[in-house]
């Protein structure tokens, strides 16, 4: 199987002009520029997709930390209105245990 002639000959070191070494580089750094644009375009949508992630996982966090204090008021109205009541002591030990556990893992650790 033989291989297509090239258009232009294949030049050497010794048979390149300053013109066609010149041309060379013109095309080499317009394929990097292409490459590099074509990455860049990749890096905005993966970036772009991420932001958009993040927004909506803080709005579910918002959310999630709005329904919890929720809980935590209907505990402390539960207990603040007959707490001598066995099945209401009940509810807001659970309540107050459930709530501790989410706390215990959601609670965000300082870093430096």
């Amino acid at each position: 199987m033989t291989q297509p002639e090239p258009a232009q000959p294949r030049h050497t070191a010794d048979t390149i002009t300053d013109d066609a070494l010149t041309a060379l580089y013109e095309q080499l750094d317009a394929a990097q520029q292409t490459e590099l644009a074509r990455q860049l375009a990749g890096c905005d949508k993966a970036f772009a997709s991420a932001t958009l992630r993040a927004a909506r996982a803080s709005a579910r966090a918002e959310l999630a930390e709005a329904a919890l204090d929720a809980v935590r008021t209907i505990a402390q109205r539960m207990e603040d209105w007959d707490s001598d009541i066995p099945s209401t002591r009940r509810w807001v030990t659970e309540l107050r245990a459930a709530l501790a556990a989410l706390d215990a893992h959601t609670t965000p650790t300082e870093t430096t």
